[in-house]
């Protein structure tokens, strides 16, 4: 029932009014090419001061419709959107910049890049969104491509010993980095015991099996669907309970009417000083700013376009789990498996590289752990999002076929961003339309203890095998105390310290050239 009854038809033409006049500011009716431009000159400097991962946090305040107020601790590359685009662009509102960042965060694939893209979508439409996306993760891409094309063509067993030494001590960095990540991810989201328990059995599970392909999705699926039922089957089982009790015990109709008459005059006289109020000035809660924030949504495209976009999402996941079990050949392989990555990792880059440890190191070879490890470095040294990692993974494995490592990187970057842009793309217009995620919020608390655990088990499986050795093999870092101490320093300076990553990385570089000027040359 719509208690607003006086003033409700005023309230439709007024929005009606505000609709005809916004339309002719709206980014829509700018011809593209303004609207192409304006979206490069705006996103070409976030490519560049933006790093990914939870390495680098900041308080951000969100204050909605003026009433309702929260703090959120944000990725850097989040606060410096939330201040570009809300608070000095105004392209969003704070509310709706809340709603997209918490979606972003609930959809598989990296949250900063769905922002980012989906702010330009609302924003400017289909292709600027294109745009953005290119403009913003691409810089970073090139960069690990190029950097992965150089380790496959040199090889990290033949570097000269200086470089082998710095590499081993960007593995001990890197292992610290992804350490204080799953500290940092822990904090958050294990919060209670269902969610400890489901990283615990994730992190027994994955160590035990590591190479089993069904595992991590099967793993995935049982803890969404056991969090769901444990956040709706008890008031299932209470309201069946207490439907019973009602239809065991005598209906008594006199109490009703009593009560039902006591209540009307109240709820009349209510209904009469609403009536005599301004539409204005109406108390808060009859009134709503959702017509004043949907006037910012400018992207145009109806649910049944998302429901297609949702439907090639899942369609090439099928495909890409088909692909795999095929093994039809090296660039089939490399599209599904980074595709799969893609669609089912849930957490953003900080999670999805170390899972890719899996998928490119112990399962298929792709990748050394010592390679890895100094591709886990330099991600975490350089702007941009996280999910470049996969270019310099796709560049390593399309080494020695005769195909080009430009070729392999690409592929593996399009397809790790791919299912996450098009999932996020095709949810858009149902958030618009009804902006409620409270029937999958529960599934989500399970698929986030399971990416805890993974983080946990990648600290683990990257321990084991951190330092090459002449050969092609890898070394338990354990083996090796200096590196070790190398390791706890690089983790105290992100912890305790909160020293940027970058400078971390950095920092792992230099002392690796001392030590070889110290003892490599003896």
């Amino acid at each position: 029932m719509d208690v607003r009854f006086g003033f409700k038809n005023r309230r439709k033409n007024q929005t009606a009014t505000q609709q005809q006049e916004s339309n002719q500011t709206r980014p829509n009716h700018i011809p593209l090419g303004e609207r192409l431009a304006e979206v490069v000159l705006n996103y070409f400097p976030l490519s560049y001061i933006t790093w990914g991962g939870p390495q680098v946090t900041l308080p951000v305040r969100f204050v909605i419709v003026g009433r309702i107020k929260f703090t959120l601790y944000c990725q850097a590359s989040i606060a410096v959107m939330l201040n570009l685009f809300v608070v000095k662009k105004k392209w969003i509102s704070e509310e709706m910049f809340a709603e997209l960042y918490a979606i972003s965060n609930a959809l598989p694939g990296p949250p900063a890049s769905q922002l980012a893209f989906t702010i330009a979508l609302i924003r400017g439409g289909v292709l600027p969104a294109v745009v953005s996306f290119l403009v913003w993760s691409l810089p970073g891409a090139i960069v690990m491509g190029t950097i992965g094309h150089f380790v496959g063509t040199v090889g990290t067993t033949t570097l000269p010993p200086w470089v082998t030494y710095i590499s081993h001590s960007l593995a001990a960095v890197g292992v610290a980095l992804v350490a204080f990540a799953t500290k940092q991810l822990a904090g958050k989201l294990m919060f209670d015991k269902t969610t400890c328990t489901i990283a615990a059995l994730t992190v027994m599970l994955v160590v035990n099996f590591t190479s089993a392909a069904w595992l991590i999705p099967s793993i995935l699926v049982s803890a969404g669907l056991f969090t769901y039922g444990e956040h709706f089957l008890p008031g299932c089982i209470a309201r069946f309970k207490e439907r019973r009790t009602r239809n065991s015990r005598p209906f008594l109709v006199s109490e009703v009417v009593v009560v039902v008459e006591d209540a009307v005059p109240q709820f009349q006289e209510n209904l009469d000083a609403i009536e005599l109020q301004d539409p204005v000035t109406a108390p808060a809660v009859i009134t709503t700013n959702e017509e004043t924030s949907d006037l910012n949504i400018y992207f145009s495209y109806s649910t049944r376009t998302g429901i297609f976009l949702i439907a090639v999402y899942i369609g090439v996941l099928v495909l890409s789990i088909i692909l795999r079990q095929l093994n039809l050949n090296l660039a089939a392989n490399i599209f599904s498996q980074f595709y799969f990555v893609g669609a089912i990792i849930f957490g953003g880059g900080s999670v999805a590289v170390p899972l890719l440890y899996s998928y490119v190191v112990s399962s298929t070879g792709w990748l050394t752990s010592s390679e890895f490890l100094m591709g886990v470095a330099v991600i975490n040294a350089i702007p941009g999002p996280n999910f470049n990692f996969a270019a310099y993974c796709g560049a390593l494995a399309f080494r020695g076929t005769g195909w080009s490592s430009l070729a392999g990187a690409t592929l593996a970057w399009v397809a790790i961003h791919l299912p996450g842009l098009v999932l996020k793309a095709g949810v858009l217009p149902f958030w618009r339309n009804y902006r409620d995620l409270q029937l999958v919020k529960p599934i989500f608390k399970g698929l986030n203890s399971v990416a805890v655990g993974l983080m946990f088990s990648a600290v683990y499986l990257l321990w084991q095998k951190a330092i090459s050795i002449p050969g092609g093999g890898a070394e338990n870092l354990g083996l090796h105390p200096g590196w070790v101490a190398m390791m706890v320093a690089a983790f105290s300076a992100l912890e305790v310290w909160r020293v940027p990553s970058s400078l971390v990385v950095l920092a792992g570089a230099v002392v690796g050239g001392l030590a070889w000027i110290l003892f490599g040359r003896v």
